[in-house]
């Protein structure tokens, strides 16, 4: 027997600055190789940064450092749950699609999200939208809680390095 359905989660990020200017750090490939330190995660592998007319890639390698539930070893390796992000942004938009594509497991574990970057008065702001589903028997829920925990706590971290590159 598997947990129904799937976890939405959501989160917000707020800065002092032009959309624009935000959007340039999270494109910008140093940003990411200086991006270490975090609690839920490891620091990026950076795969991919790349510009293509109104279309930016980016791809990163991330190893999950939170505490998954025991009883998930029979499923999954859990002191090896890593997955490569994979944001297609564009860029007119200032939005971008998040694919996350697990190293193990693959058919176990499913998620993707949104981001949207947008101007709040003289703010930035970024929306980030997405599902995620765990498919292990009785313990997915628990799993899935764990992740969106750690999800974030990883976005809190990552937009305080973006504040702290505004300044």
């Amino acid at each position: 027997m598997c947990d129904a359905g799937q976890v939405r989660f959501g989160f917000e990020q707020r800065w002092t600055a032009t959309p624009d200017d935000v959007l340039e750090i999270y494109l910008d490939h140093d940003f990411w190789t200086t991006l270490d330190g975090l609690t839920a995660t490891s620091a990026p592998e950076v795969l991919e940064v790349t510009r293509t007319g109104d279309t930016a890639l980016i791809r990163l390698r991330y190893q999950l450092t939170v505490d998954l539930p025991r009883e998930a070893a029979r499923f999954i390796d859990p002191n090896d749950v890593s997955w490569i992000e994979e944001s297609t942004w564009n860029l007119p938009q200032r939005s971008a699609e998040v694919r996350f594509l697990p190293d193990q497991a693959a058919g176990l574990m499913k998620a993707s999200a949104t981001a949207e970057l947008a101007a709040e008065g003289a703010d930035a702001t970024r929306a980030v939208r997405g599902d995620l589903r765990v498919r292990i028997p009785l313990l997915g829920g628990k799993v899935e809680k764990v992740v969106v925990d750690g999800i974030g706590d990883h976005l809190v971290e990552e937009a305080d390095a973006v504040a702290a590159r505004l300044r």
